[in-house]
């Protein structure tokens, strides 16, 4: 661009106040373009590169075509060396304008942006960006047009820095925020690392993860599960709704850290029903923020804020999509934000996976409730070396994604998290529920395979019954059969969750060679009730009268009674024993099958006196023996009989 050459190959003093116009254009690209390598990523620098991508999308094609003009013009008079600046400054532009470009349509429509091309464009911006300034005021020193060359250089730069500093105080004043609040989150153990609420906006929007294309696959994963639902269960709603008449406005914090922390962390009042915030479940912005988790439960964590992008709260959709660019090009102060590290560890799934009532919220003293985390960390798959998996490795196995957090090898993990709860996303309406629910029925009945830990988490069924024959099979004489349940795949113990409302039992039933039930007990009746005695796993909860509680109104127990539970790597038996009939035709056939539903009958009713959900009922596992009548029956003759007809 050497302005000497221009006046003789141009000699018009138009083209000349052309070419300064457009250097001074090209001096805004050099500096605005620098921002982001000079200073932290934060609002401003980011209003710099938007301001460096329109001028450069503006001005590609009009600088573009002038340059080669002028180049052309140039190289007919005065033919260049190829070391000449000008030739350099040349290159330096067309690679820049292709490697921009390419880097903008990636970011406008593309999901994941090599790091590399930004090292070519900002190594073209340094090095030959240097080159095309020092050709550029040498050419403005030497110019034989020496009027308003300073002047014509410098009010496209004018006008860009004026844009600037008028987008800069609009971006002040639209972000400026009033006084945030002290945080008081109590009865939660919930805190911020301001110590003070933090805005709403900055950790609801799980759907603009998935609608801005980069996490699509997470997003379709997480709407049918349960931490995106946690808040619109109808149990946990009429549970809250107890807590509130119960004990007032701000008792349902203690629920809210788990299954409402979006609206909790804003500081807005925890009422019955829906409310703004609370749709967000356990949202993908407040998951990801959390840091110094501790493991003594009750939500028991640290929530930092993120730094939200420019326009990344916007209501505007077309406004959000510009801090989508922004996010895809420059992605490193998202990923501080939401770094995925403190998720990957079991103490992340503990600080709510743990549950505890004090004297504080029940009038009376310690209950230990729901205890996932130290079931683990007590059993195999955390005490043995060999075998020892984390919560994640089990509830979100790998799937392959096109996603920009997937590993090396192009796999993320499953944010369906599956665990029990196989009927809720149906009652929702959620998107992808059917398919959730199958996958939750497949995971507890263990047909599921996770091939990444398949050496050290067997296949089959994640808690196998047997049975054992034991004595003599009689007409007219008692008979006695044992069944072992052993917990083969469960981190934790079985069941787990709020034991005073989930229930699983055994269905014992035997049969004669005529089909003829001769003895059951685990059955269940019309009212959805379990028939006769048998074994159950659950606990029951109580209040200051040793009364059960059904209703879940955790705020009135005091202690617990009848426990029983399998841990992880443990077992349980039980006998069932029956009278043969003198009339029986052999061989007999005995029949047990696990059985499992998140609520129990009781709490349904007590909680929906009028028109409960419908909890389905399913099958862990079966099996099955035939015993001969007229004979002693030992454990060996019952092994090969159960071989023979199978485990499912």
């Amino acid at each position: 661009m050497s302005e000497t050459h221009s006046v003789n190959s141009l000699d018009l003093p138009g083209k000349i106040k052309r070419l300064r116009r457009i250097s001074g254009v090209l001096l805004f690209l050099t500096l605005s373009g620098l921002a982001p390598l000079l200073f932290p990523y934060g609002v401003i620098p980011q209003w710099i590169l938007l301001l460096h991508i329109v001028a450069g999308i503006i001005a590609v094609v009009p600088i573009s075509v002038i340059l080669w003009e002028h180049a052309r013009a140039t190289q007919a008079k005065h033919p260049a060396r190829w070391w000449n600046a000008g030739v350099w400054a040349g290159v330096g532009w067309a690679v820049l304008s292709v490697t921009g470009l390419w880097l903008v349509v990636k970011g406008v429509w593309g999901i994941f942006v090599p790091y590399r091309m930004h090292v070519v464009h900002a190594t073209a911006g340094v090095v030959l960006g240097g080159v095309g300034l020092y050709h550029l005021f040498n050419g403005l020193r030497k110019s034989e047009f020496a009027g308003a060359r300073y002047r014509q250089l410098a009010s496209p730069l004018i006008l860009w820095t004026s844009v600037f500093v008028l987008g800069a105080f609009g971006i002040w004043y639209a972000r400026r925020t009033p006084a945030l609040a002290a945080a008081n989150f109590r009865p939660s153990n919930a805190r911020t690392t301001t110590g003070h609420v933090i805005p709403m906006s900055l950790l609801r929007g799980s759907a603009d993860c998935g609608s801005a294309g980069c996490h699509a696959t997470i997003y379709k994963e997480w709407v049918p599960g349960a931490h995106h639902y946690s808040s619109r269960d109808p149990f946990y709603g009429a549970v809250k709704a107890n807590y509130i008449h119960d004990r007032g406005p701000d008792s349902p914090r203690y629920c809210a850290g788990c299954h409402e922390p979006v609206p909790l962390m804003a500081g807005v009042q925890i009422v019955a029903g829906a409310q703004p915030g609370s749709d967000s479940g356990s949202s993908c912005a407040f998951c990801h923020v959390l840091r110094k988790l501790k493991n003594r439960g009750n939500a028991n964590y640290l929530v930092r804020p993120p730094d939200p992008y420019l326009f990344e709260s916007s209501a505007n959709p077309w406004l959000r999509d510009v801090s989508h660019v922004l996010i895809r090009l420059h992605p490193e102060q998202h990923d501080r934000d939401y770094n995925v590290k403190p998720s990957e560890t079991a103490a992340f799934c503990g600080t709510c996976h743990k549950q505890y009532i004090n004297k504080a919220e029940n009038g009376w003293g310690f209950v230990q409730l729901q205890d996932q985390y130290d079931d683990w960390i007590n059993g195999p798959w955390h005490t043995d070396p060999r075998r020892e998996l984390q919560c994640q490795d089990c509830h979100m196995h790998l799937v392959r994604a096109d996603d920009p957090a997937r590993t090396p090898q192009g796999f993320i993990h499953d944010h369906r998290i599956l665990a029990a709860n196989d009927y809720m996303p149906g009652i929702l309406h959620l998107a992808g529920a059917r398919r959730q629910e199958q996958m939750v029925d497949q995971w507890m009945t263990g047909e599921t395979v996770i091939p990444e830990i398949a050496n050290v988490w067997p296949r089959g069924p994640i808690l196998p019954v047997q049975l054992f024959a034991e004595g003599s099979y009689l007409a007219g004489r008692p008979a006695k059969v044992r069944v072992l349940v052993t917990n083969r795949k469960v981190g934790h113990a079985f069941p787990t969750g709020p034991l005073d409302v989930i229930e699983s039992w055994l269905e014992f039933r035997v049969t004669d060679a005529r089909g003829r039930v001769i003895y059951s007990t685990g059955t269940l009746g019309a009212q959805g009730q379990i028939v006769g005695k048998t074994v159950e796993y659950r606990s029951y909860l109580l209040d200051r009268n040793a009364q059960p509680v059904f209703t879940h109104s955790l705020w009135n127990v005091v202690a617990a009674r009848g426990k029983r539970v399998i841990p992880p790597g443990g077992s349980d038996t039980a006998e069932f024993q029956f009278t043969v009939p003198r009339d029986a035709v052999g061989p007999l056939h005995c029949d047990v099958q696990l059985l499992y539903r998140k609520f129990n009958s009781k709490s349904q009713a007590q909680l929906f006196p009028h028109n409960p959900p419908h909890i389905p009922v399913l099958e862990i596992s079966h099996n099955a023996i035939e015993i001969p009548l007229g004979a002693k029956v030992g454990q060996r003759t019952q092994r090969a009989s159960a071989v023979a007809t199978g485990v499912r």
